[in-house]
């Protein structure tokens, strides 16, 4: 295993978590109608396990003997129709599954990286499948 090019991209995905965690809490505040607490409470959640996920690769990246990169990408929160917002989730959800999908390969030869990462290959590919679920019948 690289662990240069892996620490690389554990950075890439606390970017992606943080970036992802902001985005959450921001488009909370744009949510608006009779749905608002149950969808409000849906991202602020979101947001909170992003954080959550940040804090693991962190770690991880330390354990590997890197230094976590805190950077949080420029990322407008959504306004707009409760679709809207769920759909641009959906899109955050599946550009999360395809970063750590693409890690697998760089972590094979070793046992419990490879678990670490596929983790969260199905973490996130089971918020992909729960807010497609909240979209089927917008």
């Amino acid at each position: 295993m690289d662990k240069k090019k892996v620490i690389d991209q554990l950075n890439k995905a606390i970017e992606l978590e943080l970036t992802g965690a902001m985005w959450y809490l921001a488009s909370s505040f744009n949510v608006f109608g009779f749905t608002r607490p149950v969808i409000v409470g849906f991202l602020r959640e979101q947001a909170t396990e992003s954080i959550g996920h940040a804090t693991k690769l962190g770690e991880k990246v330390v354990d590997l003997g890197g230094t976590p990169v805190v950077k949080v990408a420029e990322k407008k929160p959504t306004k707009g129709s409760v679709k809207k917002i769920l759909e641009e989730s959906l899109a955050h959800e599946q550009r999360a599954v395809d970063h750590y999908a693409s890690m697998v390969s760089l972590v094979a030869d070793d046992v419990v990286m490879d678990a670490f990462v596929r983790e969260f290959v199905v973490e996130e590919s089971e918020h992909v499948a729960g807010v497609a679920k909240m979209l089927k019948e917008m």
